[in-house]
């Protein structure tokens, strides 16, 4: 069955661990994990792995937890929902962008658009200029993704995420209706992460304004890759699963390192357990190791789109 049950697990706050442990040694963790099996859903984007074990129920456990997902309140499941929207665009910037080639953009207006819509046009005829410019010069398609907001003082402007190779006295002309920001996609503890919360929390801040009743979140180019996905009944074991819980995710690195070789943990593990079901959730967000041949791969591949950049600067020879 599709896993939709992640709302009936609760994570466990640090400072509660050692009341939680002593409430186990009335119920031990090991009642509480179950003897069932468990599924692992392995999604990877770019570097970024993540791993998501759940529980296999039969019939009737499946049921219960059926009947408990209705109870859910309104404000529990819009952060549910909030949270998987956010992770959605972190996998696609993940699958799609390189970092330290791609860039983050903001563009803004000398002159204000009089409305929305001039600004989405704005945009559209951008980036067709870009995708001309790529095209003529020899570097690769174009991909980005994109919203829009408002400054404090009302101002309106574009930001996003898009492929790199043009330097940014070229994007200023091509944009043409103000300042071009631009930066390299860096690195920073959890990947694009940040810049995705970023996007999300301009969404916010203009549906609070009441600009975005048609606008979704964030648009994106067609030819974006989707993340890949795979699901195992057999990858971790219940074993396994029961080591983590009981020691509140201090085993998983070692574990999750072991069954996924060449990644490692990025963020501390935290088993989420249910107060309605059996059973324990368990979620892993990990990063791949480069070896040397693909960090090498990977700087002369960006020095040679910096060549094609500068030459197409400095116009034809004479």
């Amino acid at each position: 069955m599709a896993w939709e049950y992640e709302g009936l697990f609760d994570a466990i706050p640090r400072a509660e661990e050692n009341l939680l442990a002593e409430y186990w040694k009335s119920e031990e963790t090991e009642i509480r994990v179950g003897n069932m099996g468990y599924r692992t859903r392995t999604t990877k984007a770019g570097t970024r792995l993540e791993a998501e074990v759940y529980p296999i129920y039969g019939r009737a456990k499946e049921s219960v937890a059926n009947k408990a997902m209705k109870k859910i309140t309104p404000d529990s499941m819009k952060k549910i929902n909030i949270k998987n929207a956010k992770r959605r665009l972190i996998l696609i910037m993940e699958e799609n962008f390189n970092y330290f080639q791609d860039e983050l953009f903001t563009l803004t207006y000398t002159k204000q658009p009089e409305d929305n819509e001039r600004l989405e046009k704005d945009f559209r005829n951008f980036v067709l200029r870009v995708k001309r410019y790529r095209e003529r010069n020899g570097l690769p398609e174009m991909k980005y993704v994109w919203s829009y907001g408002h400054d404090k003082k009302g101002g309106m402007h574009i930001h996003g995420a898009m492929t790199g190779g043009i330097d940014k006295l070229q994007l200023i002309k091509l944009w043409g209706k103000g300042i071009v920001n631009c930066s390299p996609l860096q690195y920073y503890g959890k990947g694009v992460e940040g810049a995705a919360n970023y996007l999300y929390k301009q969404n916010e801040m203009e549906k609070q304004r009441g600009e975005r009743e048609y606008f979704h979140m964030w648009r994106a180019s067609k030819n974006m890759r989707k993340p890949k996905e795979h699901v195992s009944d057999s990858k971790i074991s219940n074993r396994k699963v029961k080591q983590i819980a009981r020691t509140f995710g201090a085993d998983a690195k070692a574990i999750m390192e072991k069954i996924y070789p060449g990644y490692v943990l990025e963020e501390q593990v935290t088993p989420k357990f249910s107060d309605v079901i059996d059973g324990v959730y368990i979620k892993c967000i990990m990063r791949k190791v480069e070896d040397g041949n693909e960090k090498r791969a990977k700087n002369q591949k960006r020095s040679k789109d910096h060549e094609k950049v500068h030459e197409a600067a400095a116009g034809p020879a004479a």
